[in-house]
């Protein structure tokens, strides 16, 4: 199983768009995929204890999306020059055997400056291998993405939109 990650709980954001745009042209290849925004999280899981103890909004989070998937897609947006800390929170409250180890994933970056987050993804990257995740060569940074797309969230810029479409392929291909 595929699941695309979008990793912020920022409301209406791009990197919620890009990642809705990934998940559909990915699932239109391969229905085996499922999509997680940061943003329905239940947030109860945040409390001292939750290194220790995994709480039922962990468990359950970890049960449907992470424990039977194979390969993970990150939508990260550049939040101060690396990766959104809620997505870190996140990764530090399940159980990384089970949700991680051998497993593989592909990094997509976001940014409205001109770097594509690119430092943020080798953040991410540097924790992912950590934990025994092999990623994906060639990361996708996307820069100024409001300029890419229009007021419905479609990806209106053809070479974008081709960098996508070929990041998918390389993807099904990993």
């Amino acid at each position: 199983m595929n699941l695309v990650i979008s990793g912020t709980n920022k409301t209406n954001s791009n990197t919620l768009l890009i990642a809705r745009e990934y998940y559909n042209r990915l699932s239109a290849k391969d229905p085996d995929t499922q999509f997680l925004s940061l943003e329905d999280l239940s947030y109860d899981f945040i409390v001292p204890t939750m290194y220790d103890r995994h709480s039922d909004t962990v468990e359950k989070t970890q049960s449907k999306y992470f424990n039977d998937t194979n390969k993970f897609i990150f939508i990260l947006p550049e939040y101060n020059g690396s990766l959104p800390g809620i997505l870190k929170l996140l990764i530090d409250g399940l159980d990384v055997k089970k949700a991680f180890h051998n497993k593989k994933a592909a990094l997509v970056g976001v940014a409205t400056g001109r770097a594509g987050n690119l430092r943020g993804m080798d953040h991410l990257t540097g924790i992912l291998q950590h934990m025994r995740v092999t990623v994906m060569p060639g990361s996708l940074p996307i820069s100024k993405v409001e300029d890419l797309m229009n007021e419905g969230g479609k990806i209106i810029h053809e070479p974008t939109s081709r960098a996508l479409d070929t990041h998918i392929q390389r993807l099904l291909e990993f």
